[in-house]
């Protein structure tokens, strides 16, 4: 039997891209809404400060399966430390043996959510926006910004978040991550929101930021940090005023995140109403038909975006 290999992040970060990430999230999206894929998704809470997402994932044809254990500590994160930690566990799919540990703390997931944004970014954002703003000042928002820069012609960059030096922080690397871009700090969320037309929320936030009346005709919002039943970045009535909203996967966008708190204070119509991203990919609905719309991407994150990114990166890792 093959040894076990076990990999660990500095192995790891030079082999991710955004950019050639969101091929594979493109296919992981189409799988899950053609039934070719499984994706489960536990949620688990060992404290009130903590949470630790297990996700598995198959998908036909592909090679191999993963398990990922990704968690997030409010404790690491108050003391300054990186405060997200995990690993993907590797299996052969033909035989079921494991063949890898990916201890990636985490950044297997980053790069495959902000390779998803910049793919929901091109497929629902008018084409002619040059603005936008970053709701969060943590490495996902970082990530999210380059990855909106990629999708669109961005020429003005609204930064947001709670704690004023990490947006100083952000700013600073986002200037040298983005130099043709004008980057500002903005004094409020919602003063960031009504100066951009795409809007990209990237928080831990457990009651809502984003409200109904900052949100204008036209505007794309994609908001990717609400992954559990007890987080919300956008508000019930944000979501009621949307002219399509569209989620990753409809049975965790019910349990999890925006589209739970909305559906749960009964401000969301039917569940029916939301669109899988996949859908809209393999044309099965039709996304933005018009330059007013107003759009909403509420991603939960799926174990099937874990083992597409791991599968295209599986042969430069080892």
């Amino acid at each position: 039997m093959t040894a076990l290999r076990i990999l660990g992040p500095d192995e790891i970060r030079s082999h991710l891209d955004i950019k050639a990430l969101i091929g594979p999230m493109e296919e992981a999206f189409r799988a899950i809404s053609e039934g070719r894929a499984q994706a489960p998704v536990y949620v688990l809470h060992p404290n009130e400060l903590a949470d630790i997402h297990v996700k598995s994932a198959a998908m036909m044809g592909c090679p191999i399966f993963t398990v990922k254990m990704a968690g997030w500590s409010q404790v690491l994160a108050d003391r300054g430390e990186p405060s997200s930690s995990g690993m993907i566990a590797v299996f052969d799919a033909e035989t079921c043996r494991p063949m890898a540990i990916l201890q990636d703390n985490h950044l297997i997931s980053d790069y495959r959510t902000a390779a998803a944004g910049a793919l929901i970014a091109n497929t629902l954002a008018r084409e002619n926006a040059t603005s936008a703003a970053i709701i969060g000042a943590g490495v996902q928002a970082r990530l999210q910004a380059q990855a909106v820069c990629h999708a669109r012609a961005i020429e003005m960059l609204h930064v947001w978040g709670r704690n004023h030096e990490r947006c100083v922080v952000l700013k600073k690397h986002l200037q040298r991550d983005l130099p043709n871009v004008t980057i500002k700090i903005a004094e409020t969320a919602e003063a960031a929101v009504r100066m951009s037309d795409i809007v990209i929320v990237a928080t831990t936030a457990k009651a809502p930021i984003i409200e109904a009346d900052w949100l204008s005709p036209g505007q794309h919002l994609t908001s990717v940090g609400s992954d559990d039943s007890m987080k919300c970045e956008v508000s019930p009535a944000a979501l009621a005023r949307a002219d399509l909203i569209v989620v990753d996967e409809k049975s965790s966008a019910r349990n999890y995140g925006n589209i739970h708190r909305g559906l749960s204070e009964q401000q969301l119509g039917r569940e029916s109403e939301l669109v899988e991203i996949g859908a809209i990919l393999n044309r099965k609905h039709v996304g933005r038909t018009s330059p007013a719309d107003l759009t909403i991407a509420s991603l939960v994150g799926l174990g099937v975006q874990d083992l597409a990114a791991v599968n295209a990166l599986y042969h430069k890792l080892l």
